[in-house]
């Protein structure tokens, strides 16, 4: 190799040692100005609550991976924040409805004591009394609600199963609202098969479920009410079914949730509008389903359990 040809390979040697020095100076460069454009948007976004996500110009791997995860922790943080402000809309609006629904009854219930003190004769004293005996139970049945609500409300609660005779179950719930019946005039129909049914499930969130169904076609219904179990292969079946008043709209997409009441139930006395929800709830802790339906003026609740 002659003198001259290594004077040429060392000055282009040179020469790409230096554009390759100024590359990657112009590229530190940009990489300097990128980062402090992507602390800029953040310290924006932090500030002033943006919506806004980070954003770059360089195509840089590293950084574009950096800046996805930057922005995920972004999302991840607003939907946390709408969660617990959601959350917090819930437990104002749940603190509301169960104030609303115990004081209720209880100005009625102070009402009829002082009705019972000023009665002058016997015959108006048994009235009241009786009239007492049931706004009591119907506090206590609203009581009760609330209070598996708020065991409910609890992730961590659990139901114990074991095999439930459903058939007897759903009989003595029918037979619990014997007076229940005699005292509205309400003649249901029921029809019960004598086949034995037994699911996998909580008898006494079995029979809670079934009583909510009942309770809820007794105060929100009106004339007809029947009860109808069946075998459908292998599932179990139950509808309670009512009529509604004319006129009256049921947003069956909604009837399930916490405090929903129809318009032109929603003064009826017993009622903390939690009866349903509390039923689907219950009934999808123990892997059924629950589903309602409006068919002209009958509205009807049907609950399913895997038969065993």
């Amino acid at each position: 190799m002659t003198g001259m040809m290594i004077v040429v390979i060392a000055v282009i040697l040179s020469t790409v040692a230096t554009i390759a020095a100024a590359g990657l100076g112009l590229y530190a460069h940009g990489l300097r100005r990128q980062i402090r454009d992507i602390c800029a948007q953040s310290e924006f976004i932090e500030k002033h609550g943006s919506n806004k996500l980070v954003s770059v110009d360089i195509r840089d791997k590293a950084v574009l991976e950096l800046v996805s995860c930057m922005n995920g922790l972004l999302e991840e943080k607003r939907r946390v924040a709408i969660q617990a402000k959601n959350n917090e809309r819930i437990f104002k609006d749940t603190i509301s409805g169960i104030s609303h629904d115990i004081r209720t009854p209880l100005t009625s219930l102070y009402g009829y004591f002082q009705m019972l003190q000023g009665a002058a004769d016997s015959a108006s004293k048994e009235k009241y009394t009786q009239i007492i005996h049931s706004r009591i139970l119907e506090l206590q049945d609203m009581t009760e609600q609330l209070f598996t609500f708020v065991k409910l409300e609890n992730p961590s609660y659990t139901l114990e199963t074991e095999s439930v005779n459903l058939t007897q179950t759903l009989c003595d719930v029918m037979f619990s609202f014997y007076g229940d019946f005699e005292q509205n005039g309400t003649e249901p129909k029921v029809d019960i098969p004598a086949e034995i049914c037994h699911i996998n499930a909580n008898e006494a969130a079995v029979r809670r479920v079934l009583q909510n169904l009942v309770k809820n076609a007794l105060t929100h219904g009106c004339r007809e009410l029947s009860v109808g179990m069946k075998s459908r292969d292998e599932w179990a079946e139950i509808s309670v079914s009512n009529q509604v008043a004319e006129g009256e709209m049921i947003d069956v997409s909604r009837v399930f949730e916490k405090f929903y009441k129809a318009d032109t139930s929603r003064h009826k006395s017993g009622s903390t509008g939690l009866g349903l929800f509390i039923a689907r709830t219950l009934t999808q802790r123990m892997g059924g389903k629950i589903y309602a339906e409006v068919h002209g003026n009958v509205f009807t609740v049907t609950v399913t359990w895997k038969r065993v």
